[in-house]
């Protein structure tokens, strides 16, 4: 009978157990979920089960939120290229406000600065869609992210950080401009279009910094600069001088001076001039100040103020002794100042 009462009472034991072990595995299912999901993502042999798993990852919400964050953060190159997509689409797709979605996108900015570079390009592409979760709250996370990413290496890091500088809530075109020297074509074309358009903001580089990308190796470098510039307003006209204007070749250069007295196209060629008369050539700037003496006599004008400044501070004194002869000259009436094509 002892012995009898025994088994039974190690029955109910048992049952206990297991039940509780069932109630504890029902409390938990989906944690549980998460973590097999997760663990199969990792083990996937292709790119299909990949996305798969993250899918049925990122579908557990609340729950899978450590695993995702871990993933993106320090997750294989392979892992990252099938969450990342699902994590972007499911920021987007969720309902305003939804509180599960909101935690992992405020979770995945905070990880940032423990992720690899291969993390930290991740999270940066996934910028717009966690601002859009987080909304101004995330802003300044964001910012110090992207300042971070327009640094890296990594020339896809660099694409992300730029596209996420461009963000109304981020705004730093300024730090995209130094990207305009990049050795990659595809990141000189994206900072170009970051900084170059006109916006309703204050420009971050002028139109004359700009001229100089019409010379760039990349024919989609000088399509896009060509497209900023119309966008600010430049003719055709100012586009084709501002090309000769920062022409590489000197002799190009001094061209578009004899180019600038009889071209009808240009009503106003003093701003021009002016811009020359700053060129990092010697020879282009006495040019200048020659070709603005000989306009000012033609057409009875005063002479342009920089022509005095070229006479007393330029640091090459032949620029200097030039200038200065124009400079008097020009206050002549006995044909001192002749055109060029009269000597």
């Amino acid at each position: 009978m002892a012995h009898g009462r025994g088994w039974k009472r190690g029955a109910i034991g048992l049952g206990l157990v297991v039940a509780a072990a069932g109630a504890w595995a029902w409390a938990n299912r989906a944690d549980l979920g998460a973590r097999y999901a997760a663990r199969q993502l990792t083990r996937a042999a292709s790119d299909d089960e990949r996305t798969a798993w993250a899918v049925r990852l990122v579908e557990y919400g609340d729950a899978a939120r450590g695993s995702v964050v871990g993933l993106v953060v320090a997750g294989s190159p392979e892992v990252r290229a099938a969450i990342v997509p699902v994590v972007e689409n499911r920021l987007g797709d969720q309902p305003d406000g939804d509180p599960a979605t909101t935690a992992l996108a405020e979770a995945l900015l905070d990880g940032f600065a423990a992720c690899d570079a291969g993390g930290q390009e991740a999270v940066l592409s996934l910028a717009p869609a966690l601002l859009k979760r987080t909304g101004p709250a995330g802003a300044a996370r964001c910012q110090a992210a992207t300042t971070t990413g327009l640094k890296l290496p990594s020339a896809a890091a660099r694409l992300a950080a730029i596209r996420a500088a461009m963000h109304p809530l981020v705004k730093l075109r300024t730090e995209v401009v130094p990207l305009l020297a990049a050795a990659e074509a595809d990141v000189r074309r994206a900072a170009l279009f970051a900084v170059g358009p006109a916006t309703d903001d204050e420009p971050v580089i002028g139109d004359e910094d700009l001229f100089r990308w019409l010379h760039d190796p990349d024919a989609g470098v000088r399509r896009v600069c060509q497209d900023a510039l119309a966008s600010r307003g430049r003719t055709d006209t100012e586009i084709r001088l501002g090309r000769r204007l920062t022409n590489p070749d000197p002799g190009e250069r001094l061209d578009l001076l004899l180019d600038l007295r009889s071209d009808d196209d240009v009503p106003d060629a003093e701003p021009w001039l002016e811009r020359l008369a700053r060129d990092a050539d010697p020879g282009v700037r006495a040019g200048a100040a020659r070709v603005a003496a000989e306009m000012a006599a033609e057409r009875r004008q005063a002479l342009p103020p920089w022509v005095t400044r070229l006479a007393e501070a330029d640091p090459e004194p032949t620029v200097r002794r030039i200038a200065a002869y124009y400079r008097a000259a020009s206050g002549r009436v006995d044909g001192a100042v002749r055109p060029v094509s009269g000597n």
